[in-house]
C-alpha cells in the first residue's frame, strides 16, 4: 500500500494524544551491511562535510552522525524539559561487516558526545537483524520510540530529521518518510510498533511494518524528497559528488 503524503498543516491536527515531548526518543544508524554493490568499504568514503571549521572532507558515516549529533533537545522546541536529560539525543550505531575500519572513524565524534555502538554478528543475514537488535536495544533500555536512520542517505539534512521529529512529538504516531511514491525510512516508531520488528527477516528491513502500519493508520506520512537519495554504488557516489559541485 502506497500511502500519500500528509500536509504539513493537515499534520498539525492529527494529535490524538498528549504531545511526545517528555518521551525518550532513540536515534539509530544502521551501519552493519556489506556494501556488495558498492566494492568497497562504502561509509568510509570521503565526502565533502560541513563544520564549524569549514568545508572539509569525512568519511560518509561520520558525516551523518555528525548531523544526528546536531539534534538537540532544546533545539525541538519541547514544552517539557526533563532536566536529568542528556543535551544530545540519545544515538545508537550499529555495525557489522565493516566493523574495524569504521569505528575507528567515530572515534573523535563518540568523544564529543558519546553514543553507544552494537556489533551486529548476524550483519551476513540482512538489514532485518540490525532492525531487529536496534528495536531490542531500544526496549530494553526503556525509550518511547526509535528513529531508523541509513548512514549512506547522504542528501538529507539535520532539517529533515527535525521535521520526523517534530511531527511525532505532535501526533505521538509513528511516522515515515515519503519519497519515489512509497514509504521508506528514515522513520520513527513508537515502542507500542517495536515487538513487530521480531518477525522481520533477510533484508526486508521496516518496509512491511510500514505498509501495516500504513494500512490500519497508525503513522503520518511526510514528503522527504531526498531521502531518495542514497549511495549503493561507485557511480551513485560520483554522480552524487558532481551535483554538489
Amino acid at each position: 500500500m502506497t500511502l500519500p503524503p500528509v500536509p504539513k498543516s493537515a499534520v498539525l491536527t492529527l494529535a490524538e494524544q498528549a504531545p511526545c515531548s517528555s518521551k525518550r526518543l532513540l536515534i539509530v544508524v544502521l551501519a552493519a551491511g556489506q556494501s556488495k554493490r558498492f566494492e568497497g568499504v562504502k561509509l568510509a568514503q570521503l565526502i565533502p562535510s560541513l563544520s564549524a571549521t569549514g568545508i572539509s572532507e569525512q568519511a560518509i558515516i561520520s558525516t551523518h552522525v555528525e548531523r544526528l549529533q546536531q539534534l538537540h533537545y532544546q533545539d525541538l522546541d519541547l514544552e517539557r524539559q526533563d532536566t536529568h536529560s542528556p543535551q544530545h539525543t540519545p544515538l545508537l550505531v550499529i555495525l557489522g561487516a565493516h566493523q574495524h575500519v569504521l569505528q575507528p572513524l567515530l572515534a573523535e565524534l563518540n568523544s564529543r558526545h558519546s553514543f553507544d555502538i552494537l556489533i551486529n554478528p548476524q550483519w551476513h543475514t540482512g538489514l532485518a537483524s540490525s532492525v531487529s537488535l536496534a528495536a531490542s536495544y531500544a526496549k530494553e533500555q526503556g525509550f518511547d520510540a526509535m528513529l531508523l536512520t541509513l548512514a549512506d542517505q547522504v542528501a538529507l539534512s539535520a532539517d529533515d530529521y527535525r521535521q520526523l521529529i517534530l511531527t511525532w512529538h505532535e501526533t505521538g504516531k509513528d511516522v515515515v518518510a515519503h519519497y519515489l511514491d512509497d514509504l521508506g525510512v528514515p522513520a520513527i516508531f513508537n515502542a507500542s510498533t517495536l515487538p513487530l520488528f521480531t518477525h522481520l527477516s533477510g533484508d526486508r528491513g521496516a518496509k512491511s511494518i510500514l505498509k501495516q502500519q500504513a494500512q490500519q493508520g497508525a503513522l503520518v506520512a511526510i514528503t522527504l524528497p531526498r531521502a531518495a537519495i542514497d549511495i549503493d554504488t561507485q557511480a551513485d557516489l560520483a554522480s552524487w559528488l558532481a551535483l554538489k559541485e
